[in-house]
């Protein structure tokens, strides 16, 4: 659980402290604060309500369920019961526990971390690591891979959840602009947990430069906007490509994370389907 702890301080700001742990890992040094905060302020929120909840957002009805899981396992929620790092800190304080005691208590304690993992991480860490480590460096591309295997070797020791989480069993689907208007969908291309893929402002930045489009320095909502407004075609058929990536991702990761990697596959699926049939008609989304 020494591992958790040190990959959760990892993902806070570069200081003496990481310096220490990253040689400690055999990782490549922590970048410069700059770097790290465009990483994780602007590109990939440490925050799982933003990744599992249908607005996309901070807060939610996804933040309220974590809040509400510290509060069964006996924990004090904090502010923010939804960041990754103190998430992770949780997940080894929980396991500590488990190991300190016997018997009833024990098991349910035990019953509570394998909860965390699959409810709270093993739901959207998987998804989120594989996007930040395409986009980030040599640090944090470690970072993300070491904790990839920590979750990894979590979910297969512990053996897979009776259903699948929560959060994604209730999570709604990518809206159909042709039933519930353009503002809808728009909308819900910025929620991972209706699209099953992250959609960063890095990534928007890449279609537009692929279909010689421009990208308004603004929100990724209006950015994305402004690129449909423009060629909602070229848009919806990069999106389709995405989509389709994405799938492929979710369907290569590890068994061990069955039941949650077969959702996010299908979800991604789902909307590939969806966006291939728009771009047959962009004028849908022009009228709306």
């Amino acid at each position: 659980m020494e591992l958790f702890r040190a990959l959760a301080a990892l993902a806070l700001a570069p200081g003496p402290e990481q310096e220490r742990l990253a040689l400690l890992l055999k990782m490549p040094p922590p970048p410069a604060p700059e770097e790290h905060t465009e990483l994780f302020d602007f590109l990939f929120y440490p925050r799982a309500a933003v990744y599992l909840g249908a607005e996309g957002m901070f807060g939610g009805e996804a933040a309220d369920r974590i809040a509400g899981f510290w509060r069964a396992a006996g924990l004090e929620p904090p502010p923010e019961p939804d960041q990754l790092c103190l998430l992770l800190v949780a997940y080894a304080v929980l396991a500590e526990r488990e190991e300190g005691e016997a018997g009833a208590r024990r098991v349910l304690i035990g019953e509570a971390r394998k909860a965390l993992l699959w409810e709270h991480l093993v739901s959207w860490l998987p998804i989120y690591l594989a996007a930040l480590a395409r986009i980030a460096g040599p640090h944090h591309r470690s970072w993300a891979r070491l904790l990839d295997r920590a979750l990894i070797a979590e979910a297969e020791a512990s053996g897979p959840p009776d259903r699948l989480p929560l959060h994604l069993r209730e999570s709604p689907a990518l809206p159909d602009p042709r039933a519930e208007g353009g503002e809808a969908f728009l909308a819900g291309l910025l929620a991972p947990v209706r699209t099953g893929f992250i959609l960063t402002r890095a990534d928007l930045a890449r279609g537009a430069a692929a279909h010689g489009l421009g990208l308004r320095q603004a929100e990724r909502r209006f950015a994305l906007r402004a690129m449909l407004g423009q060629d909602a075609k070229a848009t919806l058929r990069w999106l389709r490509d995405e989509a389709e990536a994405w799938a492929r991702r979710h369907g290569s990761l590890p068994a061990a994370l069955e039941p949650v990697r077969g959702h996010w596959a299908a979800r991604a699926e789902a909307t590939r389907c969806l966006l291939a049939e728009l771009a047959k008609q962009p004028e849908v989304l022009l009228a709306g």
